[in-house]
């Protein structure tokens, strides 16, 4: 019985520590997109970014973003390489979000 619960709690705290590391990392990659926006913008306005999908697999990103002015437009954001593409008319956006 004692060789079947300590394979079994290491693997249950590996599980553990891997998708809350995912799940972590998820939740920072929001405030990086909005910390590039601002960056690309050269604003110091609080950015939200919203209506988020991920796209190509899970290695891109596409939403929209709200400046506190009220500015609000659309983006791309590649997770592989950190490019980010604002706007609806920007060839990555196009390639990448738009819908057939």
């Amino acid at each position: 019985m004692h060789n079947l619960i300590v394979p079994s709690l290491v693997l249950l705290l590996t599980a553990a520590v891997i998708f809350g590391g995912q799940a972590f990392n998820e939740s920072r990659l929001d405030d990086h997109i909005a910390e590039s926006i601002a960056t690309a913008l050269d604003t110091r306005d609080a950015v939200e970014v919203t209506a988020m999908r991920e796209v190509n697999k899970g290695y891109g990103i596409c939403g929209t973003y709200r400046l506190a002015g009220g500015e609000s437009a659309a983006f791309f954001y590649n997770k592989a390489n950190e490019h980010l593409a604002l706007g609806s008319d920007s060839r990555r956006y196009r390639n990448n979000c738009r819908t057939p």
